[in-house]
């Protein structure tokens, strides 16, 4: 009991000692709180679009293989090599080809018109006089559905027969039937596309959401036949192919789909390929790798900031030391030991440490929440270990800062401490 009552009263007398000098333990604790802000901050935002990643990769299915005569078929952020722009493109005799193949459970051909891109060409879309602003038109197979867990809220997809006869019907996003239709059921509706009219059959549901929060690619998708749309833009020949692996024949499939490719595209067994099939986490690869660079600039950025904070921290335990000698010395006059001295000034420093650390928690869990209702596009989630790991660096600061001073302290002389004035 006498441990316990003994730390008490050290927090205590430590906690006087930082309310006595407020300003300048509020100056020693902002590099306290800025490097802890700045890890609770970029954890947060590092963990929101790791979930993010996640669930947009699990939306496109676990078993699901992307063929295209590129070698990325994600977010580009190079340019095409002379390689790729040679390539031959990929064709629906390819797609009948895989579809057939016995790791597969189905294959889909997917051109696309329009763009998400504001600067890609335009698709009108319109309903009466009302226009949807930066549609994307997907020609896909009628088992694209199936393939790419393609979830229907209303009505239903397209079939195969309706491919056959290139029919003219759609799809359309959940996002689209209040602006086009307002409260009247869009199923049997008519919508008009390039100035065509078709038939809208089915509504998709509302996808998982874009990679930084918000809207994404698929609330803008409006899906109809594969020979419907290329029939009528024969200038689409850029055929990408969605690929269902049977369960647990993902590799299997993939050498499937590998030899089958090289084969019909006459590859040499000394030539490479000249195709890329990719699964859904490998075209994210971009974003993991945003992120470890990210992580990388926050360490020397907090940890410039606890720098400061912990020089800070020395500075005022030095300086009070020479404050307080007398006071050193009448402890040590009437039974204190060296190591309660030190401990003194060690609980001191962690209580100040401490108190920054909670501080630049509460300030960066603030930010995170702010930052997530202001600009939902940058995805937040304040991890536990970034909470655990600020605090426990801030703590830990103020162990290896304040030793220095404590020991200081504890080596003082009595007799000459009590002299001191």
């Amino acid at each position: 009991m006498r441990v316990q009552a003994g730390l008490g009263v050290t927090i205590r007398m430590a906690l006087r000692n930082i309310w006595e000098r407020k300003l300048r333990s509020s100056l020693t604790l902002l590099g306290i709180i800025v490097g802890t802000t700045t890890v609770i901050v970029i954890g947060s935002i590092l963990t929101g679009m790791s979930q993010r990643v996640d669930a947009v990769t699990q939306s496109f299915g676990t078993s699901v293989l992307l063929v295209s005569k590129y070698d990325s078929v994600g977010p580009r952020f190079r340019d095409m090599t002379a390689d790729e722009r040679s390539r031959e493109d990929l064709t629906y005799g390819d797609v009948e080809a895989i579809d057939a193949l016995p790791a597969v459970v189905g294959a889909s051909a997917r051109v696309m018109l329009g763009g998400f891109d504001p600067s890609a060409s335009q698709v009108a879309i319109k309903h009466g006089s009302v226009e949807y602003s930066r549609p994307m038109v997907l020609g896909v197979s009628a088992n694209y559905a199936t393939v790419q867990s393609v979830e229907i809220g209303a009505g239903r997809f397209f079939t195969d027969a309706e491919e056959q006869r290139r029919a003219r019907v759609v799809v359309i996003p959940q996002a689209s039937v209040a602006r086009l239709f307002g409260a009247v059921d869009p199923i049997d509706g008519e919508l008009e596309i390039e100035g065509l009219a078709y038939r809208v059959i089915g509504v998709r549901a509302k996808g998982a959401g874009g990679l930084f929060g918000g809207e994404s690619p698929d609330d803008r998708q409006f899906y109809v036949p594969y020979r419907t749309l290329a029939g009528m833009h024969p200038e689409l020949k850029n055929i990408s192919i969605s690929v269902l692996a049977r369960d647990n024949q993902v590799a299997r499939a993939t050498e499937e789909v590998t030899d089958t490719l090289r084969g019909r595209r006459g590859r040499r067994t000394d030539q490479d390929n000249d195709f890329s099939i990719s699964k859904p986490e490998a075209i994210f690869e971009t974003f993991r790798e945003m992120q470890a660079i990210l992580a990388l600039v926050v360490i020397p950025i907090s940890g410039a900031g606890l720098l400061v904070g912990g020089v800070g921290v020395m500075n005022i335990l030095l300086v009070s030391v020479t404050e307080r000698t007398r006071e050193i010395g009448v402890r040590r006059a009437i039974g204190a030991k060296r190591s309660d001295i030190v401990a003194q000034f060690l609980v001191e420093a962690v209580t100040l440490t401490g108190l920054g650390g909670a501080l630049g928690i509460s300030l960066g869990w603030a930010l995170s929440a702010v930052t997530r209702l202001v600009f939902p596009a940058i995805p937040t989630a304040v991890p536990v270990w970034a909470v655990l790991l600020g605090f426990g660096v801030s703590v830990g600061t103020g162990l290896v800062f304040g030793i220095w001073p404590a020991v200081k302290a504890a080596r003082l002389d009595p007799i000459a401490a009590l002299r001191h004035e």
